[in-house]
């Protein structure tokens, strides 16, 4: 039996900033009305005027409804079950690696350590093999893992997946409600991002319950699966940091930026420098500087939901999204003009969307579908009602002739050569 160095790594993280896509002008008067009453839900009552108290106080109802439901959301999401569950996952993987490894370390990556994790979602785990620097290496020592699973027992499903961009070994329970595990040799920047995004969600108290929601949205509505050219997990996340960080007074700042400006050490992973803070006190001292007149943003959850789908809805119109700056990195050719890119937070010019062309006005108009549901008094239930899947529905529910046919005859062919010929006669 071989040693291993089994270690759960937990959370640590650090902070960042965005690029400049540019705006489109905000003439529609409904979406300056949803500033005014997003502004409103935040004055004393005693404060507001008599003209206007009924139509604000419904409002804050109303945005006290939305908040009650997020709560709700988020609080169903915790079980204690669940994590239970990964470690045990984390612990069975670790031992049968140590079988057959040198020297392995288990990290969980992704959700499983950014607190975004919900139930369904795959358990991510790297496992860092010293001296496996290269594809060939590291599928060989998938290929060992695999083969210590299957002995192991008969609870899971094991699929190799060696011909994927990053070769893994998918674990999958047979029995549902089971959780299943993506593992991965030496993926050690993927584990950098999820701890640096890790970080984000440690840096104010909001982050997390507007990912799971905004994660959840996504997923009901069939916009969450890379796969499919769509937006993934990370991609969201990462949206939801860039729009943060653009708020005024922002609510998070530059993770990255910040490690740079105080001096923090490169730290090089796999040739990208992963450097972020995450010492509490910088970013601190850091978010007192993005203050410009020293109060903090105090914008409510629900606030925040509704303003983050009316930015990709209406604001948002080009240009890469990015967590960080980018004024010392090459921009991209097309940078004017491109749409939903979102940058990569350790390789600068790498998009982790890749969202697909075909996909873009689908993405566009689901983000206007829930600012105008959020925005028009509707539920949280409501902006995530489930979209029919593709490819559903009759496609001769229409009507039976073309438009502008009108009662015509139909003619066959042979109705068609007796009309010409009475025309010619």
């Amino acid at each position: 039996m071989h040693a291993v160095s089994l270690r759960v790594q937990r959370l640590r993280t650090g902070w960042v900033t965005c690029g400049a896509p540019r705006h489109c002008k905000r003439a529609a008067h409904g979406l300056v009305l949803s500033r005014k009453l997003a502004s409103a839900a935040q004055v004393p009552p005693g404060q507001l005027g008599d003209a206007s108290d009924s139509t604000l106080v419904g409002h804050r109802n109303r945005i006290s409804q939305l908040s009650a439901e997020i709560e709700t959301y988020v609080a169903k999401v915790v079980s204690l079950e669940c994590q239970a569950a990964q470690e045990s996952l984390i612990q069975q993987v670790g031992s049968a690696a140590s079988r057959v490894l040198d020297g392995c370390v288990v990290n969980p990556f992704g959700s499983a350590i950014t607190g975004l994790w919900v139930p369904g979602s795959d358990l991510d785990l790297c496992v860092i093999v010293p001296g496996a620097n290269d594809r060939h290496l590291q599928t060989r020592a998938l290929r060992k893992i695999a083969g210590e699973l299957r002995r192991a027992g008969a609870s899971h499903h094991v699929l190799p997946r060696i011909g994927a961009q990053m070769p893994i070994v998918r674990w999958s329970p047979r029995r549902e409600g089971g959780i299943a595990c993506d593992i991965s040799v030496n993926n050690a920047l993927a584990v950098a991002n999820s701890r640096l995004l890790a970080q984000y969600v440690q840096v104010d108290s909001r982050v997390r319950p507007l990912g799971l929601c905004i994660k959840f949205w996504a997923s009901q509505r069939n916009i969450n699966d890379r796969s499919q050219g769509t937006l993934s997990s990370f991609a969201l996340t990462l949206m939801l940091i860039h729009f943060l960080q653009r708020r005024t007074p922002p609510i998070l700042p530059s993770l990255q930026d910040l490690a740079v400006t105080r001096g923090y050490p490169p730290l090089f992973i796999q040739g990208a420098d992963c450097r972020y803070c995450s010492r509490p006190s910088d970013v601190t001292a850091a978010m007192k500087q993005l203050r410009a007149d020293g109060v903090a943003n105090s914008e409510s959850l629900d606030s925040l939901l509704q303003e983050f789908f009316l930015y990709f809805a209406h604001e948002y119109q080009r240009g890469t999204l990015a967590i960080r700056s980018r004024v010392s990195f090459v921009q991209r050719l097309d940078e004017a003009d491109c749409y939903l890119v979102v940058d990569n937070p350790f390789e600068p010019g790498k998009d982790v969307a890749n969202v697909e062309v075909r996909h873009y006005t689908r993405l566009r108009e689901e983000f206007r579908r829930a600012w105008s549901i959020l925005s028009s008094s509707g539920s949280f239930a409501s902006a995530c009602e489930p979209a029919a899947p593709p490819g559903q529905g009759d496609p001769l529910s229409g009507a039976a002739r073309p438009f502008g046919f009108g009662g015509a005859k139909v003619m066959c062919s042979q109705d068609r050569s007796t009309h010409q010929s009475a025309d010619m006669a």
